[in-house]
């Protein structure tokens, strides 16, 4: 004796109806990200190689210390200020008593120019990548509510 929905028992029914539960649940569940991916560092490039990289400018007090090189591109070296910079031979680069590194500009002389559009570059394909993830938690965003004076970071 079969049943009007197609089952010749009441097992075979709920294991039908089990199934297309899973499956259906199966189907609308989003694909979770491999965990592997969602705790990976995001990779800088070679905008790892700058504790400061912008395309806007960066602004300092004679007061400050920075530990690293900084960088500015596709704008131009006067968008550095405050540092009284003071450039290499090669022009390749600045240096400043408040520097402890190198300023770069995407004005300098060559190879420089690349080596900013490369990081630039690089700089924004992590910010990409970063923005993709999902948040891990509510302590990595707005940090200090941007207040960030005084504060030392470590890369990552």
């Amino acid at each position: 004796l079969i049943s009007q929905d197609g089952c010749d028992s009441l097992h075979q029914c709920e294991m039908h109806s089990l199934a297309l539960v899973l499956l259906a649940s199966a189907l609308a569940a989003p694909v979770p990200r491999r965990l592997d991916e969602v705790l990976k560092p995001v990779d800088l490039g070679t905008a790892g190689d700058f504790v400061i990289l912008t395309k806007t400018g960066i602004s300092s007090v004679p007061a400050s210390v920075i530990v690293g090189d900084i960088g500015v591109s596709p704008i131009s070296a006067t968008a550095i200020t405050g540092f009284s910079m003071t450039a290499d031979s090669s022009n390749t680069f600045s240096t400043s008593a408040q520097l402890t590194g190198k300023a770069f500009a995407a004005d300098f002389v060559s190879p420089t120019p690349s080596k900013m559009t490369t990081a630039i570059g690089d700089m924004e394909t992590a910010y990409t990548d970063a923005a993709s993830r999902p948040t891990s938690s509510g302590a990595n965003l707005n940090v200090l509510a941007g207040l960030i004076t005084g504060t030392t970071f470590t890369p990552g």
